[in-house]
């Protein structure tokens, strides 16, 4: 099952709630207070956001508030230590991701958890697209003609992201496939990025839709393509990669819940079954649609599990490739 590969993974189609098997496990825990949910993001960050509203529609079904509580700071590291070390019993979460578990891991030495030792999978919550946004008053206009002029300037184009992000590997992925070889610039702030692109400073950039199709729709950047294997609803002008003979470039930014490793079945169940049902409400469905996620439904414990097990490998070749050294 690969993430971005198969598109049974992403289903946001209407399910019934009432799955097989998963509600009778779900019976026999309750939590006796609230719940923690350890977000590795600020207030007002996109992972912020979408935590606060699928947590106030998780409240019903478990009785009891959960509360967001934000830890900034190391690619993500030091929320997921937090959560690491919280005690097993179901009243704490924490919202990893592919960035903290796929790819800080070999950025950060001596971490003090393991994702797959110390975490357990609960459900997944959806996936981010990049879109490939270039300064419109560069020469090429698509994909291939991207390519064909890049391949005729080795090493002249400069493209930004932030220094391991997701962004950044989903531009080393895809020069990795098409065999191309750009300059890379970090940036610590997105959307100062995206303004040096537009002005001219830089060429292209990844970029996750939020940010980037603003500067898409003011014309002030220019959208190339889309990393994944269905173009975006709120994008569909823009073609994937697949459409323009670029194949096997999708990576998709994925995040899920997760709580402490050797929480007991019961409490895990129960708390996938108030994920389940908050992602199928309209509100959670209009939010993440307009900031162009991909909803994952149906990606349950097993599902994730398994995403991160293929997506570890995929990110240490990617890494190693950059010549990043871990700090």
């Amino acid at each position: 099952m690969q993430i971005g590969r198969r598109a049974a993974l992403w289903g946001a189609g209407a399910v019934a709630l009432a799955r097989p098997g998963l509600a009778p496990a779900q019976q026999g825990w309750q939590p006796s207070k609230p719940i923690t949910w350890i977000v590795p993001g600020g207030p007002a960050s996109v992972l912020d956001v979408g935590a606060r509203l699928i947590a106030l529609k998780m409240a019903p079904v478990l009785g009891q508030q959960v509360v967001v509580e934000n830890r900034t700071g190391a690619g993500g590291t030091i929320a997921a230590t937090q959560a690491a070390r919280a005690a097993p019993d179901g009243h704490t979460v924490f919202y990893g991701n592919f960035a903290v578990f796929g790819i800080a891991p070999f950025l950060f030495r001596n971490l003090p958890w393991d994702a797959r030792r110390d975490f357990a999978a609960i459900h997944g919550i959806g996936a981010s697209a990049n879109i490939i946004v270039a300064c419109p008053d560069r020469p090429w206009k698509t994909i291939q003609e991207l390519i064909a002029w890049s391949r005729a300037n080795p090493g002249r184009i400069a493209f930004a992201g932030g220094v391991g992000s997701g962004q950044h590997m989903a531009a080393e992925l895809f020069l990795s496939v098409t065999g191309l070889e750009w300059t890379f610039v970090p940036y610590a702030n997105t959307v100062q990025a995206l303004t040096d692109i537009a002005a001219g400073r830089l060429d292209l950039m990844f970029d996750y839709p939020l940010s980037s199709l603003p500067f898409v729709r003011d014309n002030r950047l220019r959208a190339l393509g889309i990393n994944a294997k269905e173009r975006l609803t709120i994008a569909a002008e823009i073609p994937t990669l697949d459409e323009q003979g670029v194949k096997g470039a999708e990576l998709l930014g994925w995040a899920g819940l997760y709580t402490v490793a050797r929480t007991p079945a019961p409490a895990v169940a129960k708390l996938a079954e108030a994920v389940h049902v908050a992602l199928r409400d309209p509100e959670v469905i209009t939010m993440f649609n307009s900031t162009g996620t991909i909803l994952w439904p149906d990606v349950d414990a097993a599902k994730l599990a398994r995403a991160l097990d293929e997506e570890i490998p995929r990110m240490q070749a990617l890494i190693a490739r950059t010549g990043i050294q871990a700090q």
